[in-house]
């Protein structure tokens, strides 16, 4: 999200991480909600009220911060050319970094909540070694994504095993494919 930010070609796709799809009238939670709003709140139904009421105020805080981005980039969609005022880049990128201040306030309370200290790792202010800092690899993350969709296309672990048994290929492998998840949230670089 950080990174299309300051491209105003990409608004468009950041507007649809936004977009809730009703599904005949069984609303969707838009992809912010189900990947960050809904799991948070699941969390703070888990954990003691002391530590669940302070979470509370990260979240809200974290939903505010989307609310900005998402108000900063609405009506833009990916193949319409408008001019857009520099003031809401700006805002942008501000709702942006709030946002990442209250995940990172929720993530320290997760982890003095569990006891898991530096389990969930904070996200670094932005600079040129952002990534380095953070120390996961993108390349490593969506190959992870690509895997887990493929096993679920394929009807999770249990159906997955069954599929593979019945296609004919060349060579063996696991038919869901999924790495070990110590290995991607454990990696060094």
């Amino acid at each position: 999200l950080q990174s299309k930010l300051t491209d105003i070609d990409k608004w468009g796709e950041i507007n649809q991480l936004f977009e809730n799809y009703n599904n005949k009238g069984q609303g969707n939670p838009s992809r912010i909600e189900r990947d960050f709003v809904n799991p948070m709140r699941i969390l703070l139904l888990s954990l003691p009220p002391d530590f669940s009421d302070d979470m509370r105020d990260a979240q809200f805080k974290f939903e505010r911060a989307m609310r900005t981005v998402s108000k900063a980039v609405s009506g833009y969609r990916k193949d319409l050319p408008i001019e857009i005022d520099s003031s809401l880049i700006v805002k942008a990128e501000n709702g942006w970094e709030d946002g990442r201040v209250a995940l990172n306030e929720f993530f320290t309370l997760l982890n003095e909540a569990t006891g898991l200290s530096g389990e969930m790792r904070l996200i670094p202010a932005p600079g040129p070694t952002q990534k380095e800092e953070y120390g996961r690899s993108s390349r490593r993350y969506f190959d992870l994504v690509k895997k887990t969709k493929l096993c679920q296309n394929r009807g999770g672990p249990a159906l997955s095993q069954a599929w593979g048994q019945l296609m004919v290929s060349g060579y063996l492998q696991d038919s869901c494919g999924i790495p070990d998840l110590d290995d991607y949230f454990y990696q060094k670089a």
